[in-house]
């Protein structure tokens, strides 16, 4: 039996500093979350963000079919929302937004994805020390190409 703690708070941070790249580590991390039958509500900048990655997942070939809805429209273990999170699963959240989700407690695991661009990692920089000054122990985990 398995008896490891997960972590309530994660950061990924990545090698890279383009937008294919995180958006390719967020598809494996939803593919994921989805094979271990978790809910997560992803938090993007906004909703033109959530809806290219909306695009982007109806791409991933068959066997990697990643059920999802855009904003709440439809019921999925998956949903993909601007900076307001609409009906919130209270499970996983991924948050993509440079500032901090203000409600974490509504959820059993937040995630956040950083890459080396300047705009999200200055950011996760601030948001890591707002976590820690709230009592929240921050893992992270660097991950390469």
């Amino acid at each position: 039996m398995n008896t490891a703690v997960e972590p309530n708070l994660v950061f990924y941070v990545l090698e890279t500093a383009d937008a294919q790249s995180r958006e390719l580590f967020l598809a494996k991390l939803l593919l994921k979350i989805q094979q271990q039958r978790r809910r997560a509500d992803v938090r993007f900048e906004t909703l033109d963000q959530a809806e290219r990655f909306d695009h982007i997942a109806w791409q991933l070939p068959p066997d990697r079919y990643l059920g999802h809805s855009l904003a709440g429209h439809f019921p999925s273990h998956i949903q993909l929302h601007g900076p307001e999170l609409i009906k919130p699963q209270g499970d996983v959240l991924i948050n993509l937004h440079p500032e901090p989700y203000t409600e974490l407690s509504g959820f059993q695991r937040t995630i956040e994805v950083l890459d080396q661009s300047p705009e999200r990692i200055e950011p996760g920089r601030e948001r890591w020390r707002q976590y820690k000054q709230q009592g929240l122990t921050p893992v992270v985990h660097k991950i390469n190409g």
